[in-house]
């Protein structure tokens, strides 16, 4: 007998096909394979006694304070379970009081992460955006995005107006101005039928126009949900992000008392509105930079996955962003390396779509990813 021990990260499924197990105990071990961590946040005390009894009951555990046991005050708690376990507790606490109930609903959401993910490369036709290599004009611009759709890239987002930290948006006259000869150049070309086109815009005549030249996605930082029905309209994909408050003003407000809770009731909130509109082609995006310090960004980043209880794919974009320079101090073009961490953490972590000004270099990444995956043990 030899021994080894592997990167609990392995694909079960991949190291199933070489040990070749019974089909029906492997589909009953493969949720056993994958260990979840819920965090609850202020749960009561019977609440805690009643789930810690049920979770050790089915061979989970629950982490909690030590006043607990005396039956009084909230505490927050730790839920450490497997699929089955998950599944098991979420029929136990469908029958019990104290907002047991409300876990039993959460336990049931799926959490379904990409096999691979979308890179969005970002082109900006302006003087201001922060990342002077994205800046592109109109005797260049076709040029770049055909090396875009050479290097890889599956979507194109475009964008007129800057949104970095500090800018005014220039007016939708400008920006039409901006984008308008180069989506009449992009239609002419066809070059919408080799990738799909985004357009990075708040503006309703901006976007009807882009729209009708053959781009298929509006990626809104301003969350204008009356984009959603001149999208509706083309069967076309809306981008919501989360920002708080504007590109001018947010970088002097990155204050939350609950950040994941306060951008998933965002998400809520405006899906409840969108659906109204009868569309269900959303994307949602965390907002990496958009008003939050270095130390939120990387949280949401790490704990992406919770939002994913929403099935709509998520999208990342902090290529090159100020969060890098914090922890790293560094100029925009020196930024790469930690846009490359990040991005891979965030795909990890459930996005499906990234959003970067360097296409050539992720698409090496996540192929070298994606074979490191796909291994089993030989």
């Amino acid at each position: 007998m030899k021994i080894f021990k592997i990167n609990a990260d392995t694909d079960f499924n991949a190291l199933c096909d070489d040990i070749k197990p019974q089909i029906t105990g492997q589909k009953i071990m493969q949720k056993k394979s994958n260990l979840h961590f819920f965090y609850l946040k202020d749960i009561k005390a019977p609440a805690a006694n009643i789930l810690k009894q049920d979770a050790l009951s089915v061979g989970a555990e629950l982490v909690c304070n030590d006043s607990v046991i005396l039956g009084q005050g909230v505490s927050n708690a730790l839920l450490i379970a497997n699929d089955k376990q998950v599944e098991l507790l979420a029929k136990k606490e469908a029958l019990q009081d104290f907002e047991l109930k409300n876990l039993a609903k959460f336990l049931n959401l799926k959490f379904k992460k990409p096999t691979k993910p979308e890179i969005m490369s970002v082109l900006n036709i302006n003087d201001d955006s922060f990342n002077a290599s994205s800046r592109i004009n109109l005797n260049d611009g076709i040029s770049r995005i055909e090396a875009m759709i050479e290097n890889g890239a599956d979507i194109i987002d475009l964008g007129g107006v800057s949104s970095r930290p500090g800018s005014e948006y220039c007016g939708e006259k400008v920006e039409f101005e901006r984008i308008e000869k180069i989506i009449s150049e992009i239609y002419r070309l066809n070059l919408h039928e080799k990738v799909k086109f985004s357009l990075d815009t708040f503006s309703g005549y901006c976007a009807e126009f882009a729209l009708n030249h053959g781009f298929c996605i509006i990626n809104d930082i301003a969350a204008n949900l009356e984009l959603c029905k001149i999208v509706k309209r083309y069967g076309a994909t809306y981008v919501l992000m989360h920002m708080q408050g504007n590109p001018k003003t947010m970088q002097n407000s990155p204050t939350y008392s609950d950040l994941i809770f306060q951008i998933d009731e965002f998400f809520a909130s405006n899906l409840a509105k969108i659906a109204e509109f009868e569309l269900e082609n959303v994307v949602l995006d965390v907002g990496i930079g958009f008003g939050k310090t270095p130390k939120q960004n990387l949280l949401l980043i790490k704990h992406l996955e919770h939002f994913l209880h929403f099935e709509k794919p998520l999208l990342v974009g902090a290529n090159r962003k100020s969060v890098i320079d914090f922890y790293s101090p560094s100029s925009v073009e020196n930024r790469l390396a930690g846009s490359l961490y990040l991005h891979l953490k965030a795909f990890e972590n459930g996005a499906s779509i990234i959003r970067t000004h360097d296409v050539r270099e992720h698409k090496q990444l996540f192929a070298l990813n994606r074979a490191m995956q796909n291994l089993s043990i030989w």
